[in-house]
């Protein structure tokens, strides 16, 4: 599983960033792979875990919404096809948790702005509640992932409002420093009432 970082300046912006690193047994498979996908102009998710299922997840979402698809049936129609990948996964490898307690097939969070409602949040998913969706539209620092600990206590404490981007990259670069699994390529989306804007910090070779 990779780091999500995600902060919501209510009714202003958020930011969702994620990492391109996949690893496979502490081998670097990928550090370019893309965990954070633009839904639409205004609502983006990133989505971690057991990477085939991501993708099959990005997949099934995708084919539903469309720039007219309100946040509300967004929501929805990840917790359904949250569900259905989730039992796919299960019935393929049913002693996964049994084996790794910890872990999940499944790590996904959306960012919006809410045209409608004129504000920004952020919506988190976990397999333990059947990905009920969890909405938060108040001032937030989320972190779900490998070092999400860690973010969570340093981030709020140097965080820069007057440059929220670099305060979010270098929790990557912190992180990545002291965990493998986590770094590569480095994607933000920054959203707001005009849009998303996308930056990508790319890996040195």
């Amino acid at each position: 599983m990779s780091l999500c970082i995600a902060v919501n300046n209510p009714e202003k912006f958020v930011i969702i960033g994620g990492d391109g690193r996949i690893t496979k047994a502490s081998e670097i498979v990928s550090d370019s792979h893309k965990k954070l996908t633009k839904l639409t102009n205004h609502v983006s998710m990133f989505c971690s875990g057991v990477q085939d299922y991501c993708e099959m997840l990005r997949s099934l979402v995708a084919k539903q919404v469309n720039e007219s698809t309100p946040i509300e049936q967004i929501a929805k129609i990840v917790e359904r096809e949250s569900l259905r990948v989730h039992q796919q996964f299960l019935m393929e490898y049913p002693t996964y948790y049994d084996l790794i307690p910890d872990g999940a097939c499944l790590a996904t969070v959306l960012a919006f702005y809410d045209l409608d409602k004129g504000e920004s949040g952020i919506i988190q998913y976990c397999h333990r509640n059947g990905f009920e969706p969890h909405i938060t539209v108040g001032s937030e620092m989320s972190a779900r992932g490998i070092g999400q600990d860690k973010a969570l206590i340093y981030l709020p404490k140097h965080f820069n409002p007057q440059n929220p981007i670099e305060s979010v990259l270098n929790m990557y670069r912190i992180i990545g420093e002291e965990e493998e699994s986590v770094g590569g390529d480095i994607s933000i989306h920054v959203i707001s009432e005009v849009g998303t804007k996308e930056y990508v910090l790319e890996v040195t070779k």
